[in-house]
């Protein structure tokens, strides 16, 4: 089939998008978004010419890592057009879909959802990859909430497109442990795995006109929309478990602070924690590590641009 892709920089975005190539199809385009969210209001779409692709090649270094997280690295080596884009939705992207007269647009962290004309230009529509267990997390961020609650489980699931937030009709779903104190980027590296395994299948359905899928159950849905600068605070309340779980998943992605003396200090990583110690309330930084007491132990926080 004639794939358009939409995608981000990551593992989970590589990944589905080799297996894609392997199977066969044809890929027309790649397609990113360009810097932050407020672009996602212009009408910029423009052909990314892989330059720095060219320059590695040049120079003769390994580009491995790059083409591990990077699609674009991933389309250059194949040959395939790559775009990056504003507004994934206005008039000149739906063209390009039209023009490459793509059957399916697949989905695979992409930081928009798209509207009902960019959806009507391929002949079967769009595919979403997404990493929670849908209905549950739907939104822009469920990584971060599944580390924040300490949920025990994610998983991935691959669903229909339409105007509304993930709540397209399931076509795939496969459930991914969360074990005590799991790295992010094991979690996703687990769920692009997923993705991989499960895309192939849920395209060949599409061909065929039997991916009809499951209907959401609209009852069971909770959200997981981007977090608040509220929501960046690690709090010593939720105890020193909940904390240290929480920034060994999501430190390195996200802006994470812990008010020390009525100072927010960043944080990126959780390196030990002691359920031993008992001084609640005490917060501490000793070189770059925050000390953070909780009623349960303490954790040892990495703390980022400390002098």
């Amino acid at each position: 089939m004639r794939v358009g892709y939409l995608c981000m920089e990551s593992v989970f975005s590589v990944r589905p998008l080799q297996a894609m190539l392997r199977a066969g199809h044809d890929v027309r385009f790649v397609m990113r978004p360009i810097g932050p969210l407020a672009t996602r209001r212009q009408a910029i779409l423009r052909r990314h010419r892989g330059f720095d692709v060219a320059v590695r090649r040049l120079l003769g270094r390994d580009d491995g890592e790059a083409a591990r997280r990077d699609p674009f690295t991933v389309a250059a080596n194949a040959d395939i057009p790559a775009w990056i884009v504003g507004n994934a939705s206005a008039p000149a992207a739906v063209k390009l879909v039209e023009r490459e007269r793509v059957d399916v647009l697949v989905i695979a962290f992409f930081n928009q959802l798209l509207k009902p004309a960019m959806l009507a230009a391929a002949r079967f529509g769009a595919v979403n990859l997404h990493p929670s267990l849908l209905p549950a997390y739907r939104g822009p961020a469920p990584l971060f909430w599944t580390y924040r609650d300490g949920a025990a489980e994610s998983g991935l699931t691959v669903h229909r497109v339409g105007p509304g937030e993930d709540d397209g009709a399931i076509l795939a779903q496969t459930a991914v442990p969360v074990p005590f104190g799991m790295p992010g980027e094991e979690l996703v590296d687990a769920l692009a795995e997923r993705a991989e395994q499960s895309l192939v299948s849920v395209l060949a359905a599409v061909a065929r006109g039997d991916a009809t899928g499951t209907p959401q159950d609209a009852s069971r849905a909770t959200r997981a929309p981007r977090p608040t600068d509220a929501d960046l605070v690690v709090d010593a309340s939720a105890g020193a478990r909940r904390a240290f779980h929480f920034v060994r998943g999501v430190g390195r992605w996200n802006q994470l602070v812990v008010d020390v003396a009525g100072t927010r200090v960043r944080v990126v990583d959780a390196v030990e924690l002691d359920l031993e110690r008992r001084v609640p309330g005490e917060v501490a930084l000793v070189g770059d590590t925050v000390c953070l007491g909780c009623d349960d132990g303490v954790v040892m926080l990495r703390a980022q641009g400390v002098s």
